[in-house]
């Protein structure tokens, strides 16, 4: 079986999951040369952004929301390149983009991982989205993950799809940011 490394943006940088351990990277480039070179890479993160503005964002943006409604507000289109390098919201607007305050929050590191990403380097990093798996794993849309009944059913789901959650929280990481990684390793499993 091909290893596999489940990543998820977090307070301290980058947590990543793997099969024998959870740790955070406080950058993307430190992910790559911290998980073995033939390991699969599957980030919470968009990758292969547009340039511009599109209303909607990406159609993979689009069809996850479908697949995820009626909480489908959880995948916010991604930014396009050119908002990248603005300084608040309203030099994004300026510039023709709308956007939510969190996804411009997520900035920073989706400018990390697209200037670091190339042809090559797509074939072992690999964008996925925790929401899309864990409905695969559960076969339904499950609660909002920071509600206990969302936490305990993604607690209750990752072990009974083959997935170990760690049982600690690196520093830097939140718990749900965690889960997040874990859900990303159902990329293989």
């Amino acid at each position: 079986m091909v290893p596999v490394a489940g990543v998820d943006g977090c307070r301290g940088g980058w947590v990543v999951v793997t099969e024998d351990r959870a740790f955070v990277c406080s950058e993307f480039r430190d992910v790559l040369d911290a998980v073995s070179g033939d390991a699969l890479i599957a980030v919470d993160m968009p990758i292969g952004l547009l340039e511009g503005y599109a209303r909607g964002g990406r159609e993979a943006d689009k069809e996850a929301r479908k697949l995820l409604a009626p909480r489908d507000s959880v995948v916010f289109p991604a930014p396009p390149r050119r908002a990248f390098g603005a300084t608040d919201l309203a030099e994004v607007q300026a510039r023709g983009v709308r956007m939510t305050i969190q996804a411009f929050g997520l900035m920073p590191k989706v400018e990390e991982l697209d200037e670091l990403m190339t042809p090559v380097l797509q074939q072992r990093v690999r964008e996925v989205h925790p929401e899309l798996s864990f409905r695969g794993m559960s076969g339904s849309v499950l609660l909002p993950k920071r509600t206990l009944q969302g936490e305990a059913a993604r607690q209750r789901v990752l072990p009974s799809c083959g997935i170990d959650i760690p049982e600690n929280v690196p520093r830097g990481a939140a718990r749900d940011d965690l889960l997040d990684a874990c859900a990303a390793l159902l990329l293989v499993k």
